[in-house]
C-alpha cells in the first residue's frame, strides 16, 4: 500500500512539472529564453546527479573508472550517431534544408528523452530502497524524488516546444516518461523483495550521463544562444537553471 502511495504522488507532481510549459502559447523569442533555463536545468542533472550518481554506484560495485568512462562515451557517441544518421537520411530525401531545423529540434527533444529514461528507471529502484528503509527515511526519499521529477520533467517538457508536434502527442511522451519510474519502483520491488545492491545502476547511469553530454552540449546550450539580441538573458537564464538543479540535488540528493 505504502508503495501504490508513494508512486500516486510522484506521477502527479510529475505530470504537474510535465504541463507547466504548455499552460500559455509562448513567442518563439520566450521558448527559447525557457530553453535557456531547462539548459541550465540539464547541465545541473549532468554534474550534480547523474555523474555523481554513476560514480557512487561503480564504485559501491568496484567497477573501474575506466569501464564508466567508456560507458559515458558510449552513451555520446550513440546519440551523436543517430543524430548523423537521422541528418544524413533526410538530407538525401530533401535535399533542401527547409526542415532541417525542425530535425534538429526533435532529435535534441527524442535525446533528452532517452537520456532521462534510462536515469528514471533507476530511479525507481532508490524510491523503493527508500520505502524498504521505512519511517521518515521513506518520506524523506519521497519528497526529494518529487523535486526531481518536477525538474526534470518540466525541462523535459521545454525541449519538446521546439519540435512543433501536436501538443497531445508531445503529452503521450511526456506521459510515458513519467510512468516509467513507477514500473521501475514496482518491478525492483518484486524482483529483489528487499535485497538491492549497491551499484546495480553505475554503468546504466554512466550511459546516461554520456546522452545528457550530448544533448546538453550540441542541442540545448547551442538551442539557448539561438536567436539574437538576447544572448545576455539567456546567459542569465542559464545560470539561474543551473542554481535550481544545484540547489535540488544537494538539498534533496539520492538516499544511498
Amino acid at each position: 500500500m505504502a508503495l501504490i502511495i508513494y508512486i500516486a504522488v510522484m506521477l502527479a507532481v510529475s505530470l504537474a512539472g510535465a504541463y507547466l510549459p504548455f499552460i500559455r502559447k509562448l513567442e518563439d523569442n520566450q521558448i527559447h529564453l525557457l530553453i535557456a533555463l531547462s539548459a541550465g536545468i540539464f547541465l545541473g542533472i549532468l554534474f550534480f546527479l547523474l555523474l555523481p550518481e554513476a560514480i557512487h554506484e561503480c564504485e559501491e560495485a568496484a567497477i573501474e573508472e575506466k569501464y564508466m568512462m567508456i560507458a559515458v562515451v558510449g552513451g555520446f557517441l550513440l546519440i551523436l550517431l543517430a543524430d548523423v544518421l537521422i541528418k544524413h537520411f533526410h538530407m538525401a530525401s530533401c535535399p533542401c534544408e527547409c526542415h532541417q531545423e525542425e530535425h534538429r529540434h526533435r532529435m535534441g527533444s527524442l535525446s533528452a528523452f532517452i537520456g532521462l529514461a534510462v536515469h528514471a528507471f533507476f530511479d525507481g529502484l532508490l524510491l523503493t530502497a527508500g520505502l524498504m528503509a521505512g519511517g521518515d527515511f521513506g518520506w524523506m526519499a519521497l519528497a526529494g524524488m518529487c523535486i526531481h521529477k518536477f525538474v526534470e520533467l518540466f525541462s523535459l517538457s521545454s525541449t519538446f516546444l521546439l519540435s512543433d508536434d501536436d501538443k497531445w502527442h508531445i503529452m503521450r511522451y511526456l506521459v510515458a516518461f513519467s510512468l516509467i519510474t513507477p514500473v521501475g519502483a514496482i518491478i525492483s520491488f518484486l524482483a529483489f523483495n528487499g535485497a538491492l545492491e549497491e551499484g546495480i545502476a553505475g554503468i546504466p547511469l554512466a550511459f546516461s550521463a554520456g546522452t545528457f553530454m550530448y544533448v546538453s552540449f550540441c542541442h540545448m546550450v547551442p538551442e539557448a544562444f539561438h536567436r539574437e539580441h538576447q544572448d545576455l538573458r539567456s546567459f542569465v537564464l542559464l545560470m539561474i537553471g543551473i542554481a535550481i538543479a544545484a540547489a535540488v540535488f544537494m538539498l534533496f540528493g539520492h538516499a544511498h
